[in-house]
């Protein structure tokens, strides 16, 4: 990137400078930038109309900090002082992830509940299966929670784990870079719109789980980072398109047959193509001023 009508160099950041504190604190400021990597470190550019002393101010502020963590070997925090850092930086991805621990425990150990979160209510009836409620009567009743709390329904841990660790990954990043508000429309319009996908894909079955969303994270950080690349989203490709493959895997039916209860492939495919449009059109965004 060189410097044109638009932008200006406001600083080179070294390797190890914290990136996320400066993308949080940027973000929070409704500072228009752009971060460009540059050999092991990232050079910040700024629109000309923002007060470069104000980033500047930011940025020796976080260097500061830094230096005074290094210096009391504290650049790490442990325990709950770890924990309250990622609830000051990343609150909605770390109340989604427990919501996520909270459902796997319900349908473990009072699966009796399970039915009052289900996208379709149904109930037991002489153990012949569920027999579920037509949707239409459900939502007549205004129990409009059921788009979203299906998404924090697990069914194993191997289910829960897998998507916390995914959501953890993208999340996070996501969470960051576009800040708190905007993500939670995007985290909310994710996993509504993959379980409404997921119905409407295999109808009233019983269903949940977080990967609808993660898929569109993952579809929100692949178009994101193509059309406006940032540090922050930078993945792994070969991540990117191993869990694609394994949504095509999905839908070819295979995993079907080494698992009971199938995949939810309404689910990864919508959740996959909302992400995505939310992508592209928040690359092609310029940001708040």
């Amino acid at each position: 990137m060189t410097e044109g009508e638009n932008w200006v160099l406001a600083g080179n950041l070294g390797p190890g400078f914290d990136l996320d504190l400066l993308v949080l604190a940027l973000n929070r400021n409704h500072i228009v930038y752009r971060l460009v990597e540059q050999g092991a470190g990232h050079e910040l550019w700024l629109d000309k109309s923002q007060s470069q002393a104000d980033v500047q101010q930011l940025i020796s502020q976080i260097q500061k900090m830094s230096v005074v963590e290094k210096a009391l070997n504290t650049e790490k925090p442990k325990g709950l002082d770890s924990l309250h850092l990622y609830f000051s930086r990343v609150p909605v991805t770390l109340m989604t992830l427990l919501l996520g621990v909270l459902g796997f425990f319900l349908v473990s150990y009072r699966p009796d509940m399970v039915h009052l979160l289900t996208f379709v209510d149904f109930t037991l009836v002489n153990g012949s299966g569920p027999q579920f409620v037509p949707v239409e009567k459900t939502f007549a009743a205004g129990e409009y929670w059921r788009f979203v709390t299906p998404a924090f329904l697990h069914f194993g841990i191997f289910h829960v784990v897998f998507n916390s660790l995914w959501l953890w990954e993208f999340g996070r990043r996501v969470e960051l870079i576009s800040g708190r508000s905007a993500y939670l429309v995007l985290m909310l319009a994710l996993a509504s719109g993959s379980n409404a996908g997921q119905y409407l894909w295999d109808g009233p079955v019983l269903f949940g789980g977080l990967s609808g969303v993660v898929y569109g994270l993952v579809g929100y950080v692949w178009i994101r980072n193509r059309i406006a690349p940032t540090p922050l989203l930078n993945v792994q490709p070969g991540i990117i398109y191993m869990l694609i493959g394994w949504l095509f895997i999905c839908l070819f039916g295979i995993v079907d047959l080494f698992m009971n209860g199938g995949v939810a492939n309404g689910a990864h495919v919508s959740g996959l193509l909302i992400g995505m449009l939310a992508g592209a059109l928040a690359g092609r965004q310029k940001p708040s001023q």
